[in-house]
């Protein structure tokens, strides 16, 4: 078990889409920019993975917000 953080998922840069997923155990795989990663049912393209510490949580745990596209295209 690693240590608890939390994937906040953005797609297509909408901010209403984000998908806020907890990892209490810290088993998630941390994705990378330029992946392919399967969410809702579709693939998505990795843009970018930033990570901000949750100060409201005592202790505060990391964030890590991951924006994707739908674009498997695109040239990252």
């Amino acid at each position: 078990m690693g240590k608890p953080c939390q994937y906040v998922f953005r797609y297509n840069g909408d901010e209403n889409t984000q998908d806020v997923v907890p990892d209490l155990d810290g088993v998630m795989a941390m994705p990378v920019k330029g992946q392919i990663i399967q969410r809702k049912g579709k693939q998505w393209k990795v843009v970018q993975v930033s990570t901000q510490q949750e100060i409201s949580a005592h202790p505060a745990i990391p964030v890590h917000t991951v924006s994707l596209t739908s674009d498997l295209t695109l040239a990252i």
